[in-house]
């Protein structure tokens, strides 16, 4: 769960088990903790994503197809990232 929006929500909806009470806020500053934490380094991370503007916004490793730093990519503020992408031409294959 290296995504924090993805880690909060799961936090949010089952953490601790039976007794989440945590608004959204909580959730975010649970699993922004979380991954501030070391982390081993994987190598080939740069091939996960060849099309780099479709990664998640809250990819915390690079390569990036975008201006921001990785720190804005781990905790964000994600919505001038994702209003980036919006900006962006769409490619032919992007019609969806």
């Amino acid at each position: 769960m290296h995504r924090v929006l993805t880690a909060a929500r799961v936090i949010k909806a089952k953490m601790p088990l039976g007794a989440a009470n945590l608004d959204d806020d909580q959730a975010f500053d649970v699993a922004a903790y979380i991954n501030s934490k070391p982390r081993p380094a994987m190598s080939g991370l740069d091939r996960d994503f060849p099309d780099r503007s479709k990664k998640p916004v809250d990819a915390s490793y690079g390569p990036y197809a975008d201006p921001f730093p990785v720190e804005q990519h781990r905790f964000g503020p994600f919505q001038p990232i994702e209003a980036y992408y919006k900006t962006l031409p769409k490619s032919p294959k992007q019609t969806t």
